[in-house]
């Protein structure tokens, strides 16, 4: 929780997720969920912030996720074209919320 406050207050961050076989007790299978990952790393533009990594399971690849993990950011957001995170843009007439960039 703490690592993912720190990462918020980032001008910059990374997102992505990406599919993990996860046990699915009393079936003695494995079902699908998500890693959700935000991550920082400005030292190649001279930022002086160390870098991290936080990763957060999710059952899903719903925006609701993404809406969760990246509750309160309001900085650039890196990550990829899926909708999941085109539901967290800023609108262009308010502030609340990150800038996508692709």
């Amino acid at each position: 929780t703490r690592m993912r406050e720190i990462l918020c207050a980032s001008v910059r961050l990374f997102a992505d997720e990406t599919s993990m076989p996860v046990l699915d007790p009393g079936r003695g299978k494995t079902k699908k969920g998500f890693a959700w990952a935000i991550a920082r790393d400005d030292r190649p533009w001279g930022g002086t912030d160390p870098p991290a990594v936080v990763f957060h399971y999710a059952p899903g690849r719903g925006a609701e996720h993404a809406r969760d993990l990246l509750a309160g950011y309001s900085g650039l957001l890196q990550c990829d074209g899926y909708t999941a995170y085109k539901s967290l843009a800023a609108p262009k007439d308010d502030s609340a919320g990150p800038t996508l960039v692709y």
